[in-house]
C-alpha cells in the first residue's frame, strides 16, 4: 500500500500520515462462531474481575475489522469501516452492522478510534485527495481552480489564500498511476469544489 515502494506487504500502512481516519486502539480474539445476521459478538477477555472489553479501551462509536463477513471495507490502523460498536456489554460487543457471513473462534478484531484533526487543512485532507484520470486531466475546470497540469493518479490539491487576498491552487502527486479508472463523475469534487469532470 505505501507508495514508491518495492518490498509492500498485506498490512503495510500507507506513507502519507495525514491521510489517516482512525488509529488502533485494541485488538481481542472472538471467543466463539457468529453467525450471518447476528449483531453480537462475544470476545475473550480476563480482567481478573469484571471481565469488560471497556476496560481494555474499547468505546461506542470505534471502528471494527476483523475477518470477511463482519466490515466490508476500511483499513486497519487507517480508514475508517463501515462497521462501528453500538453497544458493549461486559465481553460483549454489539455492532451497528449485522455480520454478512460467518466468523469463527479466534477471529482477531480490532477496534480503532477516530483521529480528529484540529488545524485545517488537515481536517480535508481526505476530502482534496483524488483520483485523476487521463479524461479528467482534460476536463480540469480551470475556471474554478486554475491547477494546470495534473498527472494521472491520486493527487492532493490545496486551495491556499495569501496574506494579500489573492488565492493558488497548491497541487501534489501523491500515488502515480498508469492506467486510472473512476467510476464515477463526483469523486473528482474537492472540499472546494468541482475540479475535474469525467471519468
Amino acid at each position: 500500500m505505501p507508495a514508491w515502494s518495492n518490498n509492500d506487504t498485506p498490512t503495510s500502512k500507507p506513507k502519507f500520515d495525514v491521510e489517516r481516519q482512525v488509529r488502533t486502539t485494541t485488538r481481542l480474539n472472538t471467543a466463539n462462531t457468529t453467525n450471518a445476521g447476528n449483531t453480537v459478538i462475544t470476545l475473550v477477555y480476563n480482567d481478573g474481575a469484571q471481565n469488560n472489553v471497556a476496560n481494555v479501551g474499547v468505546a461506542v462509536g470505534q471502528y471494527l475489522y476483523f475477518a470477511a463477513g463482519l466490515a466490508g471495507n476500511g483499513y486497519p490502523g487507517f480508514f475508517a469501516s463501515n462497521n462501528t460498536v453500538a453497544a458493549i456489554n461486559g465481553n460483549n460487543v454489539v455492532m451497528a452492522v449485522a455480520a454478512f457471513n460467518i466468523t469463527g473462534p479466534g477471529t482477531v478484531i480490532e477496534f480503532d478510534t477516530a483521529i480528529n484533526w484540529n488545524v485545517p487543512p488537515a481536517n480535508t485532507y481526505n476530502q482534496d485527495t483524488i483520483l485523476i484520470t487521463a479524461t479528467r486531466t482534460a476536463n480540469a475546470n480551470n475556471s474554478i481552480a486554475p491547477v494546470g497540469n495534473l498527472n494521472a493518479g491520486w493527487n492532493y490539491i490545496r486551495k491556499k489564500t495569501n496574506s494579500d487576498g489573492t488565492v493558488r491552487y497548491l497541487k501534489e502527486t501523491l500515488v502515480a498511476l498508469a492506467n486510472s479508472t473512476a467510476s464515477n463523475t463526483s469523486s473528482g469534487n474537492t472540499s472546494f469544489g468541482s475540479i475535474v469532470t469525467g471519468l
